[in-house]
């Protein structure tokens, strides 16, 4: 596809303490998810803890994204494939970055995709999933409280089940397919995150993995973090995404 260079001063949303929810038009998949953690890593905090739920965390995904390798080095990941499973990694998750601060880690953020997505299988009774949800909404929200983190979660569908994970979130962020490339919005009125991230004047877009990292170069470039200039993916297997289901200590 067409490729152009960003216009100066492209940014992503700025992420705050608290909860937020991140709302992605289907067909942009996980890669917006993907990119504002990485942008968190560059501007704030040295280390992302991202508990997964249905593959949402892809090493091939964030390899080609990061603007440098040692970005992969900084995101600890674990994976439930059940709802207990999911719960127990979520009541392990503040002392996991207690443990941070106390070796000198910066927490830069938690991310949480498709939070309600594993509450929603039949091995698991549908009052008592909402009952795990609602508790492990508190346990983030606690997190926030505690180290002034933001915490980003995604949903798998706006129902019943996950109307608590728009209750508890402090802003609701939006990213929409545009014509003019994928746009970011607030249902904040005092937020600034309404963005046009990436358009052309010729009416071309660029909607692939190279388009996000893109942005990510520029945004590295302007904060004079490192930068890949040989313009390679780091392999999968030199990045900390390739961890165990349930990493050491957690």
């Amino acid at each position: 596809m067409h490729r152009d260079q960003p216009h100066d001063g492209v940014e992503l949303p700025t992420l705050e303490a608290g909860v937020t929810l991140l709302e992605i038009d289907a067909e942009l998949g996980a890669e917006p998810l993907c990119a504002l953690v990485l942008d968190q890593l560059l501007s704030s905090g040295d280390h992302a803890f991202w508990v997964d739920a249905g593959g949402h965390v892809q090493t091939s995904t964030l390899a080609t994204l990061a603007p440098h390798p040692q970005y992969l080095e900084r995101i600890t990941t674990a994976r439930g494939f059940t709802a207990y499973q999911h719960a127990s990694l979520l009541d392990r998750l503040p002392r996991i970055v207690s443990n941070a601060v106390l070796e000198r880690t910066d927490p830069a953020l938690v991310v949480v995709p498709a939070m309600d997505l594993l509450y929603r299988e039949d091995d698991i009774p549908r009052e008592q999933a909402q009952e795990l949800l609602v508790q492990r909404l508190a346990t983030l929200a606690g997190i926030t409280r505690e180290r002034d983190l933001p915490v980003v979660v995604t949903r798998a569908r706006d129902d019943e089940l996950s109307a608590p994970i728009e209750a508890a979130a402090a802003e609701t962020l939006t990213c929409q397919a545009t014509p003019f490339g994928p746009r970011f919005t607030s249902d904040d009125a005092e937020s600034d995150a309404e963005t046009l991230v990436y358009h052309t004047g010729d009416g071309w877009l660029q909607t692939t993995l190279a388009f996000w990292r893109e942005i990510l170069q520029h945004r590295a470039r302007a904060v004079d973090a490192p930068v890949d200039t040989a313009g390679e993916s780091p392999s999968a297997s030199s990045t900390s995404t390739t961890s165990p289901v349930t990493p050491e200590g957690w």
